[in-house]
């Protein structure tokens, strides 16, 4: 009995981890897009009986900044996507306060199982175009729940792109790395586009040292030697152009040159 057991905790780490690198798949390509991902979640729990009440079994989700969600679907949502492990993907949006739950929001993507990862990314374009009729109601069902999880597993494989082997690296890690090369390459993009204006910012005393505080704690905290490096230097011109002013501008930019050998 504790064999089966063990056997059974075995196979939900290895579809939690599975599902984990299908989402990092999928939210990579949304971050190539440009879009802001937040975080990535999976649950690889087969066997759960709470989730009967759902029609499901194993699922994971990507998930948006707020600012994103307000931004696009509203203000009081809460939105986002999910895979769920019986049905495919689909995106939900729902009202603060509404009562519904996420599958009576849910706009369902089809095109099967495990759609590649730039089919979810065309779904979610279509979205933010027409969140209200894009996808359709109608639930598909492509497996049973709790059914053939080593088949599942099987399936998911594919999207680990380190192999699974002992020294490859979690979903979640792989995440927070996709994450934050992306950001460094959109502060490149940014610092280097041609023809920038200057724009004049009001801002108050107290609002620019909060800005280099988040800065000096993303030198600290990011898992980037060059993420680092630009916080770093960012910190470092705003600082000293709030001395200097306008003079400042062509003198204070360690960021903008550190950008140009990025490229």
């Amino acid at each position: 009995m504790v064999y089966k057991e063990d056997r059974a905790q075995h196979m939900r780490d290895d579809l939690e981890a599975a599902i984990g690198h299908y989402m990092v798949a999928v939210a990579g390509r949304l971050l190539d897009e440009g879009l802001p991902v937040s975080s990535i979640s999976s649950y690889g729990a087969y066997d759960d009986p709470s989730q009967d009440a759902f029609g499901a079994d194993v699922e994971g989700s990507v998930e948006f900044t707020r600012t994103f969600r307000r931004r696009v679907f509203g203000e009081g949502r809460d939105a986002g996507l999910l895979w769920c492990g019986v049905s495919g993907w689909c995106f939900f949006s729902i009202p603060e306060g509404a009562g519904r739950t996420l599958m009576d929001s849910a706009r369902w993507m089809g095109g099967g199982l495990t759609p590649d990862p730039g089919r979810v990314a065309a779904f979610l374009s279509e979205v933010q175009l027409d969140p209200e009729f894009s996808g359709s109601d109608e639930r598909p069902f492509y497996r049973a729940p709790h059914a053939s999880p080593r088949t599942l597993l099987q399936r998911l494989a594919v999207f680990d792109a380190d192999g699974g082997g002992a020294d490859s690296p979690d979903h979640d890690s792989r995440f927070d790395r996709l994450r934050i090369d992306s950001c460094q390459k959109r502060v490149v993009s940014a610092l280097t586009a041609e023809k920038q204006e200057v724009v004049e910012v009001a801002l108050r005393s107290g609002e620019l040292q909060a800005l280099l505080g988040f800065l000096e704690y993303v030198e600290g905290a990011a898992p980037s030697d060059d993420a680092r490096e630009m916080a770093r230097r960012l910190c470092s011109d705003l600082s000293l152009r709030a001395r200097d002013g306008r003079e400042g501008l062509d003198t204070h930019r360690e960021a903008l040159t550190y950008a140009e050998e990025q490229r």
